[in-house]
């Protein structure tokens, strides 16, 4: 404990007053105030200790420092050591990466052992190496060195040098010497990894776990007592994929059966890389998926409409009167977290995945955006898409499929949880899992008794009345704020969706979408001008549009999308799934032009437009491809004939005769008549 404080061999002040009593704190004061005591290092501050002069000690005191703490000649040594130790990076860098065979790494304690020990052996070295310095510290005789080194090493303050070299002089000059030609791996242990020692042999391991891992999920005294019948002959244990029946010889060692405790098995089925495997095959790849595999981090977009996630729910919490639940699919907005798409149905179809579309393009056609940069889906339902209308280029330029019982991938479904245990949850009874941990969340169910024994209490509504609290609640969902405040204070999820848009979104192509998700009748021209859907007429675009049609052919398959009334506002129309052109209603007017407003205007305007057009176009046509022809006939060539006579034998004419019937006749000639 002795130090030098400003070149003054020193002890610290409170070994006086305080560890050893030998004054009061007083009597110390007034010692330092008289004289008697000379402070070398004041005590102000905090963490600051006073320090005294040794030599300025009366002998009593100084013979109890030497007996406490012992002669300052000798111990001096140890300190004039210890100011050639310094930490040595490259040791800790290299104990702290170093593993064992099976994988692990060094315990803290033992990384910081060795690298100190490193430490002291390279304070060693610079004594040894720095001139002069070996001989002023420990002495001229070589036959003492070591001895005195080992002395040193040995009275080091192992309270804050933590270090495990040997305290013999030969053991010590030993490990210095090894340490010199092996550098760091001179502490790493010969024998590092051996399992000679290792009483649980791999073959054992293995059994244990595959026992613990049975279908029946036995506890670990059950997998003992199986581990011992299996050694004893009582059962026999099959490879289950190869059909091998497992050899008892492999569990011995030295001839005899390697017996092991219940708490071997409780340790080995605890180990982590055991715990893995055990925790995949015993709770199966969904539970393993969200709660030990590795997961990535994803950040949200900066932009709106960049990402459209979907998913389908149950509305758990209000059922039909015959105990069926209503399916709904919804859209969200990732940046937003907004749902601008929204479908229901009795059923898990794809109509509700496409109503789901459909809403959602009308949401943002109203808004007069563009496509959504991306869609997140799943397999289910959607795949059947995967080549039109999901396929990526064909309307949305990206398309992410989520992997299958992979709820953690969709984002969907934590908006989705958002809105549950939100607005659901304030609305309605009954919002949550009757597994939750929160009891707030845990719902408990009513039991029935009556026969069938498994009937439960639960709210009823009718289908139209469940749509309509789901809309409504979709609309309080969105104009709530923005669940990130610092960045978009005062915002609801709406009006972050709307002043955030994604200014890059691609242009919407009506006819198109239209082709994937609007509804198909099959329709023909007629009267050159206008197609048939729903009762209701649209016009072509123009009659030049005829030309685009095959040949004899008038048949054209019609695409529309109703609005939110059902009403259908433009056709779009496709031969040999050929795009021919956009159909608007028929332009009509009042048949009374007292009764005209400025709507029968522009509808007269419109219909006598493309009635010029169409006459334009014929007149057009018929200058160009029509000419009025006749047919002049040529005079017919004199052929010279030169009669030939032939010889023939006259035949004689037989006359046979019949009976006439005068009444016959006449009446042939009345009809005739």
């Amino acid at each position: 404990m002795y130090q030098y404080q400003n070149n003054i061999l020193s002890i610290p002040a409170r070994l006086l007053y305080k560890d050893w009593a030998l004054m009061s704190y007083n009597t110390y004061k007034s010692y330092c105030s008289r004289g008697k005591l000379v402070r070398t290092k004041e005590g102000r501050g905090k963490d600051n200790e006073a320090w005294v002069s040794f030599h300025d000690l009366s002998p009593i005191y100084k013979e109890i420092c030497f007996a406490r703490i012992g002669d300052p000649k000798e111990v001096l040594v140890v300190n004039l050591l210890e100011e050639y130790i310094v930490p040595d990076i490259e040791a800790t860098k290299f104990f702290t990466r170093h593993r064992t065979p099976s994988g692990k790494s060094l315990s803290s304690e033992k990384q910081r052992e060795k690298a100190t020990n490193c430490m002291i052996l390279n304070a060693i070295t610079s004594i040894f190496t720095e001139k002069g310095v070996l001989a002023k510290k420990f002495g001229k005789q070589k036959t003492k060195i070591w001895e005195r080194v080992s002395e040193s090493v040995n009275a080091i303050d192992t309270d804050k040098w933590q270090c495990s070299l040997p305290n013999n002089p030969r053991s010590l000059k030993r490990r210095y010497d090894k340490y010199l030609k092996e550098s760091y791996g001179a502490f790493i242990h010969g024998g590092e990894g051996s399992i000679n020692s290792r009483r649980v042999t791999a073959d054992v391991e293995s059994l244990i776990v595959s026992l613990y891992c049975l279908p029946s999920k036995p506890y670990s005294s059950v997998v003992h007592d199986l581990y011992l019948q299996f050694l004893g002959g009582a059962i026999e244990v099959v490879d289950y994929k190869t059909g091998e029946i497992f050899n008892r010889e492999d569990f011995y060692v030295n001839e005899s059966p390697v017996e092991i405790s219940e708490s071997t098995i409780w340790n080995y089925i605890n180990l982590p890389r055991n715990q893995l495997l055990i925790k995949k095959y015993r709770n199966g790849a969904y539970d393993f998926n969200h709660k030990q595999r590795p997961h990535v981090n994803r950040t949200a977009p900066n932009y709106s409409m960049s990402k459209i996630t979907l998913d389908d729910r149950d509305i758990m919490h209000t059922k039909l009167h015959n105990g069926k639940r209503v399916m709904a699919y919804y859209a969200f907005d990732d940046l937003s977290g907004a749902m601008i798409g929204i479908s229901h149905s009795l059923e898990k179809n794809h109509d509700l995945y496409l109503d789901c579309i459909r809403d959602m393009f009308r949401f943002t056609s109203n808004k007069g955006l563009g496509v959504p940069m991306q869609m997140e889906v799943e397999h289910h339902l959607v795949s059947d898409f995967k080549d039109g209308l999901m396929k990526a280029g064909n309307i949305f330029p990206f398309v992410r499929w989520c992997n299958p019982t992979n709820s953690q991938e969709k984002y969907a479904e934590r908006l989705i949880g958002t809105k549950k245990y939100g607005v659901e949850k304030n609305n309605n009874q009954g919002v949550g899992r009757f597994y939750a941990r929160g009891d707030s969340n845990r719902t408990t169910s009513q039991k029935i008794f009556d026969a069938e024994n498994n009937n439960y209490k639960f709210s009823k509504a009718t289908y139209k009345v469940i749509v309509a609290n789901d809309l409504q609640e979709q609309l309080e969902y969105n104009n709530q704020l923005h669940p990130n405040q610092k960045k978009y204070q005062g915002m609801s999820r709406m009006d972050v969706f709307i002043h955030h848009v994604n200014p890059d979104l691609p242009q919407l192509d009506r006819g198109q979408l239209a082709k994937y998700i609007g509804f198909k009748t099959q329709t023909s021209i007629r009267r050159s001008q206008y197609v048939t859907v729903q009762y209701e007429k649209f016009q072509l675009e123009n009659p030049a549009v005829l030309n685009q049609l095959a040949s004899n052919n008038y048949n054209v398959d019609a695409y529309y999308l109703p609005t939110e009334t059902n009403e259908i506002n433009e056709v779009f129309i496709y031969q040999n799934d050929l795009f021919i052109c956009e159909c608007q209603p028929v332009p009509t007017f009042n048949r009374a032009n007292a009764e005209w407003t400025d709507k029968d205007v522009q509808g007269y305007q419109d219909a006598t437009k493309y009635i010029s057009q169409f006459d334009k176009m014929v007149k057009t046509d018929t200058e160009q491809q029509l000419r009025r022809v006749a047919i002049i006939k040529n005079d017919m060539p004199i052929i010279d004939v030169t009669p030939e006579i032939v010889k023939t034998v006259a035949k004689i004419e037989e006359f046979e005769y019949e009976a006439f019937d005068e009444v016959s006749e006449r009446n042939n000639a009345i009809d005739d008549l």
